[in-house]
């Protein structure tokens, strides 16, 4: 569904697409951990690479639990616009059941003060 108006157009489906695509992103980190990644340390060799990858990965996974938290509200703001675009254009609808213009476009079949 299209909404147009005055230097603007929406399209409500690619809002909500926006808002699920989101929710699958913060999904998808929810249980993907980085402190997990650096494995065993004898994998390294070295101490201090192993401490590195660790103190590296901490500080990302600090970074991305905040960039999923964004991404969650943003998520909940495009769903939320949405659906007051919905129920905006449903107003609308509701308002307009009938169209105003109808008895001037079709005049009834008798015309008072004519023998139609």
């Amino acid at each position: 569904m299209n909404l147009d108006g005055n230097g603007f157009h929406v399209e409500i489906e690619l809002l909500e697409a926006a808002a699920r695509n989101m929710d699958e992103l913060v999904a998808g980190q929810d249980n993907s951990e980085l402190s997990e990644l650096p494995g065993a340390s004898e994998s390294y060799g070295h101490a201090d690479l192993l401490s590195a990858l660790t103190e590296f990965c901490d500080r990302w996974s600090v970074g991305l639990d905040a960039l999923c938290d964004r991404a969650t509200r943003m998520s909940y703001s495009l769903a939320e616009t949405a659906k007051a675009y919905r129920e905006a254009d449903q107003a609308g609808a509701d308002a307009l059941s009938v169209d105003p213009g109808l008895d001037a476009v079709q005049p009834p079949t008798t015309i008072p003060g004519m023998g139609r």
